[in-house]
């Protein structure tokens, strides 16, 4: 058992057992203030013990919903008999009958909930009846009103309480199933990051491991030292070949099976104009600013940062409901600046403020991690903002 599960074990008890409690500790007062008296008539030992039991009825009215309430009933009764007729009986009693009518308007089974009204009910008009209700003159309306109260009061709070409950309990199964998509949107941009990087990677290999061997086979014949360089280049071409196919199985775990390996070079930065003529098409103004030179920027890092891009004109295009978006790619000495912003409505779109059903900020913010660089989405001013920035010389430690 957690820590927890003791508060809240603890925190139950004492919600159970105050009132009781409180009930228990009058009686008490009472029966020592005024012992063998007309207020108690009889030994002091016997009105304990019937306070005792009903009070114990009380406390343990979560366990036994309907028969601990009417133990209550009965003890009082069967206590109250022991006053002369006519005569008031204890003010404690009073309390024990309107506690029991409050735990049994808690009750949530109908069935029971109405065997307890019924109970109270009957209890009251056979009181009635032998003169244990209405010992004193005007007593019976007041007590009826007060047994009713109780009986309401219970049901309106149990009731309250249990939507609550229930709204609590929707609210957790929403939030584990939030939890639950995003984990499974992470995975599958985490793999989809893989299959690219596979294939960047692949198509490099592939490149080497072909050179490599063509160059091996070009050199016999000529006039230099054919053993060392044949030797160097075979050893190129084992390692290339080796290291293809260690890559192969182990991105090859996060590739789904039904894909084919692809060794063609993933796109890149070269290709943002057919990004962006595609994004004019359907209607926007584009404007664009390219700043720095892109020639060292390694294929990997590349891909990441078109698909950036990508992923940011995708959510102007489905959400901001704008007119114009403005991309901006500055190639600094240590860093790459990635800028897209559009002049449409400033609302959360698509998962990039943390709402709503999409996943465009989880499949970018991937993406930036694995070269270690960072990445921010918001409204500014008018539209949307999202800035990228990646390290230039970044390699991918996924």
């Amino acid at each position: 058992m957690t820590r927890r599960d003791v508060l809240l074990r603890l925190r139950r008890l004492a919600l159970d057992w105050a009132a009781p409690a409180a009930i228990l500790v009058i009686g008490i007062v009472n029966v020592g203030q005024h012992p063998h008296s007309v207020e108690y008539p009889g030994p002091p030992a016997r009105h304990l013990a019937f306070l005792a039991v009903a009070v114990a009825g009380l406390g343990v009215r979560r366990r036994a919903p309907l028969l601990a309430p009417c133990l209550t009933i009965v003890v009082v009764t069967w206590w109250t008999t022991f006053w002369p007729v006519g005569t008031q009986g204890p003010f404690e009693g009073f309390l024990l009958m309107v506690g029991a009518a409050y735990s049994l308007g808690t009750i949530h089974e109908r069935r029971k909930l109405a065997i307890g009204a019924g109970v109270l009910g009957a209890w009251f008009v056979l009181g009635l009846a032998v003169g244990l209700v209405g010992g004193r003159a005007g007593d019976v309306v007041p007590m009826a009103v007060w047994l009713a109260v109780g009986f309401g009061v219970g049901y309106f709070v149990s009731r309250r309480a249990e939507q609550a409950r229930q709204a609590w309990e929707v609210t957790r199964v929403l939030a584990a199933e939030q939890e639950r998509q995003t984990a499974r949107a992470i995975e599958d941009e985490r793999a989809r990051i893989a299959r690219e990087l596979h294939d960047v990677v692949a198509h490099g290999l592939s490149v080497i491991v072909v050179q490599a061997g063509a160059e091996r086979r070009s050199l016999h014949g000529a006039k230099v030292d054919e053993a060392s360089i044949d030797a160097a280049l075979g050893s190129i071409e084992r390692a290339g070949r080796e290291a293809l196919v260690d890559l192969r199985r182990l991105l090859g775990l996060l590739r789904r099976t039904d894909e084919p390996v692809a060794l063609s070079p993933q796109p890149g930065l070269a290709q943002l104009d057919d990004l962006l003529s595609s994004v004019r098409e359907a209607g926007l103004q584009v404007e664009v600013e390219v700043s720095g030179d892109r020639s060292a920027l390694p294929p990997g890092l590349d891909l990441t940062a078109y698909r950036i891009v990508q992923e940011a004109l995708t959510n102007v295009l489905k959400h901001a409901n704008a007119r114009c978006v403005r991309v901006c790619v500055a190639f600094e000495r240590n860093h790459l600046d990635l800028v897209v912003s559009d002049d449409g409505s400033a609302g959360p779109r698509d998962g990039l403020a943390g709402t709503g059903s999409g996943h465009g900020l989880i499949g970018m913010r991937e993406r930036v991690n694995v070269f270690g660089g960072t990445i921010s989405a918001g409204a500014d001013g008018g539209g949307w903002t999202v800035h990228a920035r990646l390290p230039a010389t970044a390699a991918g430690v996924g």
